[in-house]
C-alpha cells in the first residue's frame, strides 16, 4: 500500500537496438540524483533451465518454507545463474487456468534486457526489466514512491525517467501515476495526492494497532518511520 507509479513500456526493434537505447537513458540518468544507476545495460538469456530452476525455488518456498535463509539461498542461486530474483518476479504473462478463475504467473524463455536504477533511500527500485513477448520488448513494471526519504525529488526522478524514454521513442503503453504528476506536471495535485495517502494508511495503522494492543500484540508498517506530507505556498 502506498503511492506508485505504473508504467508498461514497448520497444519495436532487437535486443542490440534496445540495449544502445538504455545505454543513452544510462547515460543521462548518471546526470540525475539517483541514488544508484547501474553499471551498464544487462542482456540475459532466459532459458527453459532457468525458468525450470526459478519454478522449483518458489515452489520450494511456499509456506511454511519461505524462512530468511531459503529467500537467501533462493537469491544466491539466481545470482550465479546471472539473473536477479526481481527480474524473474517481472518476467512471464498472467494466465487464468483452465476450467478456474485463478489466474497464474506463466515464465517462458526469453530475452531480457535491463537497467537498474534507484532512485533514493525509502523508495522502490525503478528498474526497466524488458522481456521480448510476442516479437516486442515489453516493460510492465512499477515504482512505490510513498516511502521515500526525499519524496519529491525521488517521485519526480521516475518521471524524468519515463520522459526520457519517451523522447528515445519508447512506446508509452500505459503510465498510470497516482500522484497525477506525469499527466498534469503539478505539484500542487501530486501534494494534494501523497497528503491524502499518507493520511489514509496512517489511518488504517492506527485502527489495526488498535485491535492488536486489545489482543496483546504489535503492528508495525513503513509509515510510522516515513510520514510524507506536502506543503505547497498558495502564491
Amino acid at each position: 500500500m502506498g503511492l506508485t507509479i505504473h508504467y508498461n513500456i514497448e520497444f519495436n526493434g532487437t535486443a542490440k537496438q534496445l540495449q544502445a537505447k538504455l545505454e543513452k537513458i544510462r547515460q543521462a540518468c548518471l546526470d540525475l540524483p539517483f541514488e544508484e544507476v547501474g553499471e551498464k545495460v544487462k542482456t540475459a538469456k532466459i532459458t527453459r533451465d532457468i525458468v525450470k530452476v526459478w519454478d522449483w525455488l518458489q515452489e520450494m518456498l511456499s509456506y511454511p518454507n519461505n524462512s530468511d535463509k531459503n529467500i537467501a539461498m533462493r537469491d544466491l542461486i539466481m545470482e550465479k545463474l546471472g539473473v536477479t530474483p526481481w527480474e524473474m518476479v517481472e518476467l512471464g504473462e498472467w494466465k487464468q487456468e483452465e476450467g478456474s478463475r485463478r489466474h497464474r504467473k506463466i515464465i517462458k524463455p526469453t530475452t531480457l534486457v535491463s537497467l537498474r536504477l534507484w532512485p533514493g533511500k525509502g523508495c522502490e527500485s525503478a528498474d526497466l526489466n524488458f522481456q521480448k513477448r510476442n516479437g516486442k520488448f515489453v516493460c510492465d513494471s512499477f515504482c512505490k514512491t510513498q516511502y521515500a526519504e526525499n519524496f519529491v525529488q525521488c517521485h519526480l526522478l521516475v518521471i524524468q525517467l519515463l520522459d526520457l524514454l519517451k523522447a528515445e521513442n519508447f512506446i508509452m503503453v500505459d503510465i498510470y501515476d497516482e500522484g497525477e504528476y506525469w499527466e498534469t506536471k503539478d505539484i500542487k495535485i501530486l501534494a494534494k495526492n501523497i497528503n491524502e495517502s499518507t493520511a489514509m494508511i496512517s489511518s488504517i495503522l492506527g485502527g489495526l494497532q488498535s485491535i492488536a494492543k486489545e489482543k496483546g500484540m504489535t503492528v508495525e508498517a513503513p509509515i510510522e518511520k516515513c510520514q510524507n506530507y506536502i506543503k505547497v505556498d498558495e502564491g
